[in-house]
Protein backbone atom coordinates (compact mmCIF):
# COMPACT_ATOMS: atom_id res chain seq x y z
CA UNK A 1 0.00 0.00 0.00
CA UNK A 2 2.86 2.42 0.80
CA UNK A 3 4.38 1.76 -2.64
CA UNK A 4 1.14 3.01 -4.16
CA UNK A 5 1.57 6.33 -2.31
CA UNK A 6 5.22 6.59 -3.28
CA UNK A 7 4.38 5.90 -6.91
CA UNK A 8 1.94 8.80 -6.80
CA UNK A 9 4.75 11.14 -5.63
CA UNK A 10 3.21 11.50 -2.18
CA UNK A 11 6.69 11.08 -0.74
CA UNK A 12 7.47 14.62 -1.95
CA UNK A 13 4.84 16.03 0.37
CA UNK A 14 6.18 13.82 3.16
CA UNK A 15 9.60 15.44 2.69
CA UNK A 16 7.93 18.86 2.60
CA UNK A 17 6.46 18.15 6.04
CA UNK A 18 9.79 16.75 7.18
CA UNK A 19 11.66 19.85 5.97
CA UNK A 20 9.18 22.29 7.53
CA UNK A 21 9.22 20.42 10.80
CA UNK A 22 13.01 20.28 10.87
CA UNK A 23 13.62 23.92 9.99
CA UNK A 24 10.81 25.70 11.85
CA UNK A 25 11.19 26.82 15.43
CA UNK A 26 8.24 27.75 17.61
CA UNK A 27 5.90 24.82 17.50
CA UNK A 28 2.89 23.98 15.42
CA UNK A 29 1.39 27.43 15.10
CA UNK A 30 4.66 28.69 13.67
CA UNK A 31 4.68 25.78 11.21
CA UNK A 32 1.11 26.13 9.96
CA UNK A 33 1.63 29.28 7.83
CA UNK A 34 4.63 27.65 6.17
CA UNK A 35 2.68 24.43 5.58
CA UNK A 36 -0.14 26.52 4.14
CA UNK A 37 2.20 28.38 1.78
CA UNK A 38 3.86 25.18 0.57
CA UNK A 39 0.61 23.28 0.07
CA UNK A 40 -1.04 26.13 -1.83
CA UNK A 41 2.10 26.98 -3.83
CA UNK A 42 2.28 23.39 -5.07
CA UNK A 43 -1.44 23.46 -5.98
CA UNK A 44 -2.15 20.47 -3.78
CA UNK A 45 -5.07 22.08 -1.98
CA UNK A 46 -6.59 25.51 -2.53
CA UNK A 47 -6.69 28.16 0.21
CA UNK A 48 -10.36 27.63 1.12
CA UNK A 49 -9.90 23.87 1.48
CA UNK A 50 -6.79 24.43 3.59
CA UNK A 51 -8.72 26.71 5.95
CA UNK A 52 -11.41 24.04 6.34
CA UNK A 53 -8.78 21.36 7.05
CA UNK A 54 -6.97 23.70 9.45
CA UNK A 55 -10.25 24.33 11.31
CA UNK A 56 -10.75 20.60 11.66
CA UNK A 57 -7.15 20.23 12.86
CA UNK A 58 -7.67 22.94 15.48
CA UNK A 59 -10.78 21.27 16.82
CA UNK A 60 -9.01 17.92 17.20
CA UNK A 61 -6.96 17.15 20.31
CA UNK A 62 -3.21 17.12 19.86
CA UNK A 63 -0.46 19.23 18.31
CA UNK A 64 -1.75 21.51 15.56
CA UNK A 65 1.00 20.75 13.01
CA UNK A 66 0.50 17.00 13.45
CA UNK A 67 -3.27 17.39 13.10
CA UNK A 68 -2.89 19.60 10.03
CA UNK A 69 -0.59 17.08 8.33
CA UNK A 70 -3.00 14.30 9.23
CA UNK A 71 -6.02 16.18 7.85
CA UNK A 72 -4.20 16.95 4.61
CA UNK A 73 -3.16 13.31 4.27
CA UNK A 74 -6.69 12.13 5.01
CA UNK A 75 -8.07 14.48 2.36
CA UNK A 76 -5.56 13.39 -0.28
CA UNK A 77 -5.35 9.66 0.32
CA UNK A 78 -6.99 8.41 3.47
CA UNK A 79 -5.78 7.12 6.83
CA UNK A 80 -2.42 5.64 5.77
CA UNK A 81 -1.37 8.79 3.96
CA UNK A 82 -2.45 10.88 6.96
CA UNK A 83 -0.29 8.77 9.28
CA UNK A 84 2.57 8.93 6.78
CA UNK A 85 2.49 12.74 6.81
CA UNK A 86 2.28 12.75 10.60
CA UNK A 87 5.60 10.89 10.64
CA UNK A 88 7.08 13.66 8.52
CA UNK A 89 6.09 16.23 11.13
CA UNK A 90 6.98 14.06 14.13
CA UNK A 91 10.46 12.74 13.28
CA UNK A 92 12.53 15.99 13.28
CA UNK A 93 11.38 17.38 16.66
CA UNK A 94 11.70 13.96 18.24
CA UNK A 95 15.38 13.72 17.36
CA UNK A 96 16.00 17.43 17.95
CA UNK A 97 14.64 17.14 21.49
CA UNK A 98 16.84 14.12 22.13
CA UNK A 99 19.94 15.99 20.97
CA UNK A 100 19.18 19.39 22.51
CA UNK A 101 18.17 17.99 25.88
CA UNK A 102 21.50 16.25 26.21
CA UNK A 103 23.36 19.59 25.77
CA UNK A 104 20.92 22.17 27.12
CA UNK A 105 21.65 21.86 30.80
CA UNK A 106 25.37 22.25 30.23
CA UNK A 107 25.21 25.28 27.89
CA UNK A 108 21.97 27.10 28.79
CA UNK A 109 23.73 29.72 30.92
CA UNK A 110 26.01 30.90 28.11
CA UNK A 111 25.30 34.43 26.93
CA UNK A 112 25.09 33.64 23.21
CA UNK A 113 22.61 30.82 23.91
CA UNK A 114 20.41 33.30 25.79
CA UNK A 115 20.61 35.76 22.86
CA UNK A 116 19.77 32.98 20.43
CA UNK A 117 16.68 32.04 22.44
CA UNK A 118 15.55 35.69 22.61
CA UNK A 119 15.99 35.99 18.83
CA UNK A 120 13.91 32.88 18.29
CA UNK A 121 11.08 34.38 20.38
CA UNK A 122 11.08 37.50 18.21
CA UNK A 123 11.11 35.53 14.96
CA UNK A 124 8.30 33.26 16.10
CA UNK A 125 6.24 36.27 17.16
CA UNK A 126 6.58 37.78 13.68
CA UNK A 127 5.55 34.49 12.04
CA UNK A 128 2.51 34.18 14.31
CA UNK A 129 1.47 37.81 13.74
CA UNK A 130 1.74 37.32 9.99
CA UNK A 131 -0.43 34.19 10.22
CA UNK A 132 -2.97 35.99 12.41
CA UNK A 133 -3.06 38.83 9.88
CA UNK A 134 -3.85 36.40 7.05
CA UNK A 135 -6.68 34.87 9.10
CA UNK A 136 -8.12 38.25 10.08
CA UNK A 137 -8.26 39.33 6.42
CA UNK A 138 -10.95 36.67 5.94
CA UNK A 139 -13.17 38.22 8.62
CA UNK A 140 -15.89 40.71 7.89
CA UNK A 141 -16.05 43.86 10.01
CA UNK A 142 -18.99 42.52 12.05
CA UNK A 143 -17.06 39.37 12.94
CA UNK A 144 -14.06 41.47 14.00
CA UNK A 145 -16.29 43.56 16.25
CA UNK A 146 -17.65 40.45 17.96
CA UNK A 147 -14.13 39.01 18.22
CA UNK A 148 -12.89 42.22 19.84
CA UNK A 149 -15.89 42.27 22.18
CA UNK A 150 -15.12 38.71 23.26
CA UNK A 151 -11.48 39.60 23.89
CA UNK A 152 -12.48 42.64 25.97
CA UNK A 153 -14.95 40.63 28.05
CA UNK A 154 -12.39 37.91 28.79
CA UNK A 155 -9.24 40.00 29.18
CA UNK A 156 -10.47 43.18 30.86
CA UNK A 157 -13.62 42.06 32.66
CA UNK A 158 -12.43 38.54 33.58
CA UNK A 159 -15.63 36.92 32.33
CA UNK A 160 -15.14 33.19 31.89
CA UNK A 161 -14.51 32.18 28.27
CA UNK A 162 -17.47 29.78 28.18
CA UNK A 163 -19.89 32.52 29.28
CA UNK A 164 -18.28 34.90 26.80
CA UNK A 165 -18.63 32.37 23.99
CA UNK A 166 -22.31 31.82 24.80
CA UNK A 167 -22.99 35.56 25.04
CA UNK A 168 -21.15 36.45 21.83
CA UNK A 169 -22.83 33.59 19.94
CA UNK A 170 -26.24 34.70 21.23
CA UNK A 171 -25.61 38.35 20.27
CA UNK A 172 -24.26 37.36 16.86
CA UNK A 173 -27.29 35.18 16.14
CA UNK A 174 -29.67 37.95 17.20
CA UNK A 175 -27.84 40.43 14.98
CA UNK A 176 -27.88 38.09 11.97
CA UNK A 177 -31.53 37.12 12.46
CA UNK A 178 -32.57 40.77 12.81
CA UNK A 179 -30.62 41.59 9.67
CA UNK A 180 -32.55 38.86 7.82
CA UNK A 181 -35.82 40.26 9.23
CA UNK A 182 -36.69 37.14 11.23
CA UNK A 183 -37.50 39.20 14.34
Amino acid sequence: MLKKFILKNEYKLFFTFLKISALTLGGGYAMVPIIEREIIKKNIIDKEEFIILFSKAQSSPGPIAVNTAFMIGMKLGGLLLGLYYVLGVFIPPFFAILIVSSFFKRYSNLEFVQYFLQGIRIGISVILLNFLNSLVKKFKILELIFLALGFILIFFFNIHSIYTLILITFLYLIFILRKKDVF
